[in-house]
């Protein structure tokens, strides 16, 4: 018998891939990618308090000179430490600078960072739906497979309906032409028989006629 002849190997086999499928199927439903609830946010804003008092303050003004030798005497002074006050007013200048593009750096980058994650949550939320959506599908496949075989059984009866419809027909008439043919031939043979006694009889007329026309004719001579 061939291998696809052997309905229960078939059956075997069917039972074999449906278990398959189905495992297949549960391990993907459990791999569903879900969303965490702890999703992380954007970082907080940049600590902006103290950049405004610091873009006023970084300037060292010294007060005018007063009058008098108390003012000549705060001017000599003034000049004797004017250099470390520049250089102090020079770091107090980069160390604002800094601090304001610093300042907008952190700004773009708390931005970048929460268009990145709004980004990032919709395109797994996305991917959490299609994989719903998929395994969905698939369970679908089961069911329409099995709703296409029973059409096809369904379909497959009805031909055998029909084919057997159709034999029972050709049977029925079968026999009608084979009943029809018996008594055909029943028939001919009593239409043989009658013939062979109408033979008979025509052959016994003779004779008598023979007889009546020739009296003197002997029986023997007749035959």
């Amino acid at each position: 018998m061939r291998k696809e002849d052997d309905l229960d190997l078939l059956r075997a086999e069917r039972e074999e891939a449906d278990r398959a499928y189905n495992e297949a199927l549960t391990r993907l439903d459990r791999a569903l990618q879900q969303l965490p609830a702890d999703f992380p946010h954007p970082p907080p804003a940049p600590d902006e308090h103290q950049v405004t008092p610091l873009n006023r303050l970084w300037r060292l003004e010294a007060p005018p000179p007063g009058p008098g030798v108390r003012g000549r005497l705060a001017a000599a002074i003034r000049r004797a430490v004017a250099p470390f006050f520049a250089a102090q007013e020079a770091f107090n200048a980069a160390l604002v600078d800094h601090i304001n593009r610093n300042v907008r750096v952190a700004r773009e980058t708390r931005e970048s960072i929460g268009t990145t994650l709004a980004l990032l949550r919709e395109q797994l939320e996305a991917l959490a739906a299609f994989e719903s959506l998929l395994v969905m599908f698939l369970q679908q496949i089961t069911p329409y497979v099995d709703t296409r075989d029973r059409s096809v059984a369904g379909l497959l009866r009805g031909l055998s309906g029909a084919v057997d419809a159709v034999a029972d027909e050709t049977m029925k008439r079968t026999e009608t032409l084979l009943a029809r043919e018996r008594r055909r031939e029943a028939r001919v043979e009593e239409l043989e028989a009658a013939l062979s006694r109408i033979e008979a009889e025509l052959a016994g007329l003779r004779d008598a006629v023979a007889r009546a026309l020739d009296p003197a004719r002997r029986p023997d001579d007749a035959a």
